[in-house]
This record gives structure tokens, sequence and C-alpha cells, in this order.
């Protein structure tokens, strides 16, 4: 029975509950994962929001911080520039420079002259000496009214020369009392001052605070190294900051190399700009202790909810075990029903094997298939055939029983049963066969080809007269020119040389009809060795004759040493004869000029054929010169019934049925447009070549058309 208990398996292994519990252990092995996921990303950046945040208010109030410490220097540096006289002395501006109340930041307040010379410094009295500045930036740019009148510059940081201290500079444009320049006050304001007061405010290790200018260089930077006089003019940070008052800061710093995220914003009063921005790491460390919560409790609960789901799978798969054990019994006398209704068909025998033996479902056991496929299915090819077999398989053996030879086609199904399926080891192995017998199918369809071969030599007859009619003449005449030189006494050499030419147009004669008598003989069953030279020869016979009447030149080519091929050579002269047929008749209708370059030719070409990744063939191949197949139709001439021919003088048989005859040898027949026509092209596996024996055939042979469709 082709298996037992597939019902349950199947209902157990595809049924709603397991699909949707399958579906479940799914859902439930990723859901808490994803979550998990999904939350430790928004988590993520929502860090990420509140850093930018952050930073944006500590720069702001760095900013402000920055504009307030300022004002009050630069409000200093006004009033003096308005009460400033160009007339007054060295002491006199010293003692107007002392008068003023400085912050501690302020390490010094110099004038300096329209020349750049120092005039006075807050630090100590004038004594004469000369200090030249004209070097420094904040005295030329005032110079050279590179700063708009009236506008506060700040340095880049630079090394005081009197004070001896880094600081930036602070510096306003004097008057010279008729509107042109006359010097420079300078306040130098401690970088220290900034970087101090910036290290206080850093909550890790390489968070960010610097004080840039708007042309790029840093004046003060606090990070996990403390600098200033930085050029960052290149960076992609500054590049943003341009033409925007404020802007997030994502960059890797180009001075240390840290990624970082923060905020970065202008002053609308001063050329300053601050950024304030976290360590990238420092921001995820945030989310570590969330990160490792998170996770934890994922895990958790995906293990509790996979613990669930496979208790609740195993409860289902009891009840499904014990719902299918129940409908065991049922599903196999169904089975046996409908495999006794197939057993009880005519010419079917149905058998179940396992490792007790074969037994017969349902019918009579004592019919000569059921004896034959018994002893069939106890023998060692039958074990060999079906050993490891996982899916049905199609085959056709030659059977004996009852004194009679039956050919028999058969279908080997493995079966899957329920205890199979729970027992890995030691399982009970069992197939059943469907076997058909094809004896009486193959007896009418030997009849028929026999029929076709004699309706093939009845249509070659003409062609036969002709080839007999040739030795009779020569016959004839050579008795008749004996009987004269018996009359006239001419010597006996002369009697015996008519003598010998007369036995060997009987021989060729002879021969022509034994050749006619093997091919109108009935098929031999088995496949015998032969040369693919003999047939084409054989046919030749048959026809050749014939084509000389229609006046058309056969040419063959040989190629020398060919292998043998296994074959009934009666029928591979069959085929033979069908392919040049088909070519004769094309070329009669397609060629009515057989004079100079249009004359009709036929080609013959038989050689061998290998390659290295397929066995050794040997080719067979006939070509014509009458133009060709249409493209249209090529694909279907070796169709049953289908012909070009006009109705009366194809059955569209002969070419299907040669290509089922090639098929049963193992081999191909196919067909191509050559340069000049037709090229019909038959593929045989060479005598010891590895390929294996050629397969029943499919459909029984019609009887063959001497000539279905032209080239």
């Amino acid at each position: 029975m082709s298996s037992n208990r597939e019902p349950g398996v199947v209902q157990g292994l595809f049924n709603p509950v397991t699909l949707l519990l399958a579906a479940l252990l799914i859902l439930v092995g990723c859901l808490p994962f994803a979550a998990a996921v999904m939350l430790y990303t928004l988590h993520s950046r929502a860090e990420l929001s509140e850093a930018e945040v952050n930073a944006a208010k500590t720069a702001t109030l760095l900013l402000r911080s920055f504009e307030q410490t300022i004002e009050p220097i630069d409000s200093l540096l006004q009033n003096f520039a308005s009460t400033f006289d160009p007339s007054w002395t060295p002491q006199q501006t010293y003692d107007v420079l002392r008068a003023y109340s400085l912050p501690a930041s302020i390490v010094q307040v110099a004038v300096i002259d329209r020349e750049g010379i120092m005039v006075a410094s807050n630090l100590a009295m004038p004594d004469g000496k000369r200090l030249d500045l004209s070097d420094r930036e904040h005295f030329r740019v005032h110079r050279d009214r590179n700063v708009a009148h009236g506008e506060l510059f700040i340095s880049k940081p630079v090394l005081g020369r009197v004070s001896n201290t880094w600081t930036v500079q602070l510096t306003r444009a004097l008057d010279d009392g008729h509107g042109h320049f006359g010097g420079v006050i300078v306040a130098s304001y401690a970088i220290s001052d900034f970087i101090d007061f910036y290290k206080k405010l850093r909550v890790e290790d390489d968070m960010l605070i610097a004080l840039v200018g708007f042309d790029g260089i840093v004046r003060a930077r606090a990070a996990g190294r403390t600098s200033f006089g930085d050029d960052i003019s290149k960076s992609s940070a500054f590049t943003r900051i341009q033409g925007v008052h404020e802007a997030v800061y994502e960059f890797t710093s180009s001075l240390d190399g840290i990624e970082r995220v923060g905020y970065m914003i202008k002053s609308e009063r001063y050329p300053i700009f601050v950024v304030v921005a976290y360590s990238l790491e420092y921001v995820r460390e945030q989310t570590r202790d969330f990160r490792a919560a998170i996770w934890g409790t994922a895990l958790g609960l995906a293990v509790a909810l996979l613990i669930l789901v496979l208790l609740a799978r195993r409860y289902l798969n009891m009840q499904n075990r014990l719902y299918t054990r129940e409908l065991e019994g049922l599903a196999r006398q169904r089975e046996a029903d409908v495999l006794g209704a197939i057993s009880r068909v005519p010419g079917i025998c149905v058998m179940q094997v396992n490792e007790d033996g074969p037994t017969l479902i349902g019918g009579a056991g004592s019919g000569p298939l059921s004896a034959a496929l018994g002893r069939y299915l106890k023998g060692g090819r039958f074990q060999a055939l079906s050993a490891g077999l996982k899916a049905p398989l199609v085959c056709s053996e030659h059977l004996s029983g009852a004194g009679q030879d039956l050919e028999v086609e058969m279908v080997v199904a493995p079966l899957r049963t329920i205890e199979a399926g729970e027992r890995a080891e030691g399982a009970r192995k069992e197939v059943v066969v469907f076997a058909l017998d094809q004896t009486p199918r193959r007896m009418e369809e030997n009849q028929l080809y026999q029929m076709s071969k004699l309706a093939s030599l009845g249509e070659v007859a003409t062609g036969l007269a002709h080839e007999i009619n040739q030795p009779l003449g020569v016959i004839r005449l050579a008795a008749t020119n004996a009987l004269t030189g018996m009359k006239k006494g001419l010597p006996p050499e002369h009697l015996s040389g008519k003598l010998q030419r007369i036995i060997q147009q009987t021989e060729r004669m002879s021969r022509i009809i034994d050749h006619m008598r093997i091919f109108g003989r009935k098929s031999d069953e088995r496949l015998q060795p032969s040369e693919a030279t003999a047939a084409v020869e054989g046919a030749l016979q048959v026809v050749g004759a014939h084509f000389r009447l229609d006046n058309i030149d056969l040419s063959t080519r040989f190629e020398p040493a060919l292998p043998e091929v296994l074959c009934r050579q009666d029928q591979l002269e069959q085929v033979i004869i069908n392919l040049l047929q088909n070519a004769r008749d094309a070329l009669v209708e397609h060629r009515p000029d057989v004079s100079g370059a249009a004359r009709r030719r036929i080609r013959i070409d038989v050689a061998r054929e290998s390659a290295a990744t397929s066995p050794a063939m040997v080719r067979i191949e006939v070509a014509d010169n009458a133009g060709g197949i249409p493209e249209g139709i090529i694909e279907r001439v070796f169709q049953p019934f289908f012909t070009t021919k006009p109705p009366g003088k194809g059955t569209g048989l002969g070419l299907s049925v040669s290509f089922g005859i090639i098929r049963d040898h193992g081999g191909s027949l196919s067909v191509r447009n050559g340069p000049d026509g037709a090229v019909f092209t038959i593929r045989l596996p060479a005598r010891g070549a590895d390929t294996p024996p050629p397969s029943p055939p499919d459909a029984p042979p019609a009887i063959p058309a001497a000539s279905d469709t032209p080239s």
C-alpha cells in the first residue's frame, strides 16, 4: 500500500495549528529582540539629541559670558579713545592708564603710536626706550584699515614682549585729532583665564570647549589636551558655521581625531564663535546600563515565551499523534480498497513488497503476470533497484512466466509510514509495485511495424524491378553470345567467359533478393551488434535504383574504423530509408531542373563523435540540397500526423515513428537546416560506451510513411 499513515503525517506537518505554532515560535523568539533593538535605537537617538541640546545651552551661556567679560574692557578702550589727546606726553599717557581699574584677566593696557612704537604701558613708567610693535597683527589691521572704524579687534594668541604672557589683544584705533590714524589702544587678555574657566566646565575627559575667531584660529581650547593658536580654517566644522549663526557639531576633530557631537554658535557683537561638544563614545556610554537592562529583559522574556510555546507544541503533538493513530486503520482500509480496485483492471497487477516479501493486493493470484512478477520481486535485481529509493520509479522489464515472455511496465513507489517516521533506526522499508502487461500492445506494434516495412517494400518495387532487370538483360545477352559461339565452333574459353558472367549476375540478383527477404522479415526483439555503415548500404540497396531513375546524385562518406552499435539493423535501415525518401520527395518538388549546379544531391555521412564529458556516439547524417525546412515548422516535424504534403501523399507518421525507433535504441534523431537544405542527424551510442540501456518506448511506433515532410 502506498503510504499507510501518510494522512497523519501530512496532518501533523501541515495542519493550521502546527503552522500557527511555528509562526508563533518565530515571532516569540524574534519579537523581544526586535523590541529591544528598537528601544535601544530610540534611546541612543534620545541621548544624542540630549547631548546636542545640552551643548547648545552650554555654548550659548559661554558666548554670553564671553560677551559680558569683553564688554567692560571694550568700554574702557572706547572711553580712552574718546578722551585721547595726541599731544599727551608718555608720562601723561601712563598716568591715565594707571588711573583705570582693570580686571585681573587684563595683563596689560598699552598705547602704540602711529609708527608702531609703544608710548606707554600700565606695567611700568616710561623710561625713554623705544619698543617697536609695528609687526604685530593688532597694530597692522588698524593701520591698514582692515578693521572697520569703531570695531573691536580680537587678535590671535601672541606672547607679550613686555608681559611675557600668552594673551589675545583687544584693540581699538586712536584718532590723531584730524580724522586720521593716530595709533592703537591695546588691552592684553590672558588666555589662561579662558582655559582655566573652560576646564572647570568639562564633564568628561574628551569634552571640547573652544573659543574660535572668524579667521579659523583657536583663541582658547579645552579638551583632553588644552591648546590655543590652532588653525582649523580647513576643517568641516569651520566650513559649516560659515554663513549661519549656529549649527550642530557632528565631526571628527582634525586636532585629536576624536568623534564628537555638540553645538556651535556665533557672536553677533564680536568676531568669535564658541564650540561645545561631547565625545560620541561618552554619549554612547550613557546608554550602557540601559542597553544591559533592555537586552537582559529581552533575553529573559524570549526564553520564557519559547518554553511556553514548546510546551504548547508538545501538548498539541501528543494530541495530533493520538488523532493520527485513530485514523490509521481507516486510512489503511481506504487505501487497500483503492489499490484493490486498481488491481482488478485487466492487465494490471499490484503488489506490496516489504522485508517479508511481496504480497498481492486484490485480484486473483493465479495469472501468469502475478506469478512472473512475484518471482521478479524476490530476486536480487529488484532489491538493488529499490534500495534507497526515495521517489517513484518507472521502468520496464522482460519477465518469463507460463512458458511465455512478458513485457511489463512497472511503477515502483516507496512508502512512508508513521512508524518509519518515528523510528529512524530499524524502520521497515516498504514499496508498492504497479505492473502493467504491455505484451499484447507490443505484439500489435510489431505487427503494425512489419506491415509498415511491407508497405515500404511495395513503394520501392519499381526501383527493385529496374535493379533486377539489368542483370537479367546481361544474362540474356551472355547466353545468346554463348549459344552463337557454340554454333560457330568457338573455343571453350569463349563459352567459359560467358557462363562466368551469367554466374556473377545471378549472384548479384541473389544478394538483392536475400536482402529484401531479410528486410521484410519480422524484427528480432533483441538489440544486436551491427555496423552503421551496413545499415546505410542495406538501405541503399533497397532504394538506390529508384533514386537513379529520379536523377539524384547519392554520395556516401564513411569514417574508417567505426565502432559497432547495438541496434535492430532492419529498423535502422527503415529509418534511413524514411529519411532518404523524404529527401527525394523534397528534391523532386523543389528542384525540377536537374542540370548543372541545380542537380539534385543527397549526402550520407557516417562518423564517430566523442567528447570528454559524454560517451562516444556514432553519427549518421542525411543531407539534401532541397532548400531546407521553414523555420516556423521545423520544431513540429517529429509530431505524429504532421505533414506538409498534400492529402493522399503523406500520413505524417514516418518521422514520428523514426524518432521513436531511434529513441528506443538509446539514441536521438534531430533536424537542422544546413547551407543548402535539411540535415537529419541520427546519433547512436557506440558499443562499449558507458551508456545506460535504451529505455522502453513511451508510445508504439505507427506505420512509417515513405515520405512525410519534405525539406
